[in-house]
């Protein structure tokens, strides 16, 4: 069995739970850091609305004691029972209570006395004190309200309690937190392993699929999903199962018929010579016998000659040798070559060569294209009909030869189809050929930097032009 991380599946829904996860994480330092500062600004507040409360009681004791009712002092055990422990609390202008010796609070450091803002206090229940303004070691707070006796103010409280005291730190809520992405992250998790099985569902479905094309079975299709990209990547699987029942279709169809035509010339050559071997062809035959077994064999070579050619283009294993071309000579021998073919369907063959001139060329695989299409527009036009070969030669523009014959044409809708592999139709006389001669013509005419183009021709049939480049590219055929 595969390991989960290395399918799409397993990479996609631990790629999705490391996100999760780290984005869980950066939340609850984020959140920690936030909670924490709002955590220690509402401690502060609640410490200042503590002085304020613990001078209001201050105050109140006070003034029962200017009244007779006895003044006390505060302990620390009792201090740190009002504002927490640690806290340490200082009063200005109040060095007794009224009529009495006795100290309730301590007296504030002049320092600390001195920083207190009275004119805030005028206004305010209370003043924070700056910490630089703070007696004693470590970092401290403090806050000072107005001790009062009616409307009269005597003095003030200062209460002093370390910063921890007043802070939250990230110790505090960190847990907590930390605690909340889990139970977040575990229904995300579970949400995430859901999605991706989803999402990749198709995939597997289009594996299975490829499984099936690549066993033979070329009747598969996906369905779309709903999902753009996978709808084009199935509408792409099934557009490329389609030509394959294509290609395989026309594999099969021109295997029947190479081998209709490979059994044809071979059945004529093999009489001709069993009758030759046992002696009962008449002596005044046997020339003719011997130059039917002649024939026969060369179609076999161009037949085989085609096949080859088509292969090592396909196979890219073709090169195109450059040199200077006579092409208006070259056209010239490749229509004289189809005279007799010609003249045999009674079908007259004509050229014009126009301009004259050199161009750099294959001359072999040039005279090949011509001769094919010279050879295409003879079988395909019917008896009494006209072949027209029109050639112009330029040293700037190139070669252009226009072939055209008297037959039924091209539709529209066929002119690409036409130069396919193993594509073709059942000439005027009833023969069907190998489907090659069109498609080796373009392939070759496109390597040497040019191309094969059919539209339809004045007077009725069609036209196929050859056009090529001055000078053909020395590469190999792409």
């Amino acid at each position: 069995m595969e390991a989960p991380w290395r399918t799409l599946r397993g990479r996609l829904a631990l790629a999705s739970v490391a996100g999760l996860v780290a984005a869980s994480l950066v939340f609850a330092l984020v959140s920690s850091s936030l909670v924490s500062s709002l955590s220690e600004r509402n401690a502060r507040d609640q410490f200042d609305r503590e002085t304020s409360r613990v001078t209001a009681l201050a105050s109140a004791q006070i003034e029962r004691a200017a009244s007779g009712g006895g003044c006390r002092t505060y302990s620390p055990a009792e201090l740190a029972a009002f504002v927490g422990p640690g806290t340490r609390v200082y009063a200005t202008g109040l060095k007794t209570c009224p009529g009495t010796d006795e100290a309730p609070f301590k007296l504030a450091p002049p320092a600390l006395a001195k920083a207190v803002d009275r004119h805030v206090l005028a206004t305010q229940p209370f003043v924070r004190i700056p910490p630089e303004a703070i007696p004693g070691p470590g970092d401290q707070v403090a806050t000072a309200a107005t001790l009062r006796i009616g409307n009269t103010s005597f003095g003030e409280l200062i209460i002093v309690k370390p910063r921890d005291a007043v802070r939250a730190t990230v110790a505090d809520t960190a847990p907590r937190l930390v605690a909340a992405a889990v139970i977040g992250l575990i229904p995300a998790v579970l949400l995430t392993l859901l999605l991706t099985t989803r999402l990749t569902r198709p995939i597997r479905g289009m594996r299975d699929a490829t499984d099936r094309v690549a066993a033979g079975d070329m009747s598969v299709t996906v369905a779309r999903t709903g999902t753009s990209d996978l709808d084009a990547l199935a509408d792409d699987f099934n557009i490329m199962v389609a030509r394959l029942q294509q290609r395989d279709a026309q594999s099969r169809d021109f295997l029947m018929k190479v081998t209709h035509d490979l059994r044809t010339p071979l059945t004529a050559i093999r009489g001709h010579a069993a009758a030759l071997a046992d002696g009962v062809v008449p002596p005044e035959m046997r020339e003719r016998s011997l130059q039917t077994i002649e024939t026969e064999a060369q179609r076999l070579e161009h037949m085989v000659a085609d096949l080859l050619d088509l292969a090592r283009m396909e196979a890219r294993r073709f090169r195109v040798s450059v040199v200077p071309v006579d092409a208006a000579e070259l056209v010239r021998q490749a229509v004289a070559a189809h005279e007799a073919v010609a003249l045999r369907r009674d079908v007259a063959l004509s050229q014009r060569i126009g301009d004259e001139g050199e161009v750099h060329s294959d001359p072999d695989r040039l005279r090949q294209i011509i001769g094919n299409l010279v050879d295409n527009a003879v079988r395909w036009t019917p008896p009494g009909g006209t072949v027209q070969v029109d050639a112009d030669v330029s040293a700037t523009d190139g070669l252009r030869v226009e072939v055209r014959d008297d037959g039924p044409g091209v539709p529209p809708e066929r002119r690409d189809q036409v130069f396919a592999p193993f594509e073709s139709s059942e000439t005027p006389d009833g023969r069907t050929g190998t489907g090659l001669g069109l498609a080796i013509c373009r392939q070759l005419a496109r390597a040497l930097g040019g191309d094969v183009t059919v539209h339809d021709a004045p007077g009725g049939g069609a036209a196929f032009v050859l056009t090529l480049p001055p000078r053909a590219p020395e590469t190999d055929i792409t």
